[in-house]
């Protein structure tokens, strides 16, 4: 099965090969951008399966920044890194960001291929261990564990925490939101403002100031996490 890909690559002949050499394995290249902000356009327009990004990108920002990027978003797009240049310092950034795979130029069709490969079947199997993530949550006289998609939203008050679910339980707990945030393990959980942490699945409507869950429960939404909660809804 073929894969949609985003290619972000400034040298055009580079991303012209590339394109080229997918698409013969049976890929689809969906976009071919030389910017991180090409890259965000493209990414927003339709999410790709996996992208293959150079270290190095015309302007600003560098592939690194795009990389960072895609880690702040609510699902996992894997990625691989390209580049010719070895420099210890943006190495050691580039694997801070856990990337799927390497690749070296000039690009070898044989090594294309197999990282692509590889480093897909890592995302899918890495994502199946962690499809139904859990936490454990004690109350003061037992402990929950619970599936994180059970929760529908927790509200922080004072030094308790109330944990809602969807099958209208409410677990109070003496942990901070500080701790649950450590403990979360998927990316549907989100803080969307001080006292609250939202599932975003369970969101039924949504405006500037604030979200309603399907509980039927209004929640407010600081002013600085509402781009980002509008971008992920």
């Amino acid at each position: 099965m073929g894969l949609r890909i985003l290619v972000v690559e400034d040298e055009v002949l580079i991303s012209e090969t590339i394109k080229l050499l997918l698409e013969e394995q049976g890929h689809l290249v969906q976009d071919s951008c030389i910017s991180y902000e090409e890259a965000i356009e493209a990414y927003q327009k339709e999410k790709p399966d996996m992208v293959i990004l150079d270290v190095r990108l015309y302007g600003q920002k560098s592939g690194i920044d795009f990389a960072n990027y895609l880690l702040n978003q609510p699902e996992e797009t894997p990625f691989i890194y390209l580049t010719s240049q070895y420099d210890r310092r943006i190495f050691e950034l580039a694997l801070e960001t856990n990337p799927y795979g390497y690749l070296a130029k000039p690009i070898q069709k044989a090594s294309l291929w197999t990282t692509v490969e590889t480093a897909y079947q890592r995302f899918k199997e890495r994502n199946n261990e962690s499809e139904n993530p859990e936490i454990t949550v004690f109350d003061g006289q037992k402990n929950h564990r619970i599936k994180e998609e059970e929760i529908v939203w927790i509200k922080s008050d004072h030094v308790y925490a109330k944990v809602h679910l969807l099958d209208d339980r409410q677990i109070l707990t003496r942990k901070p939101l500080s701790k649950f945030r450590d403990q979360i393990s998927g990316k549907w959980l989100f803080q969307c403002h001080r006292s609250y942490i939202i599932n975003i699945r369970h969101v039924s409507s949504w405006d500037n100031q604030a979200v309603t869950m399907v509980d039927g429960e209004t929640i407010p939404v600081s002013r600085s996490k509402r781009q980002t909660l509008i971008d992920m809804l």
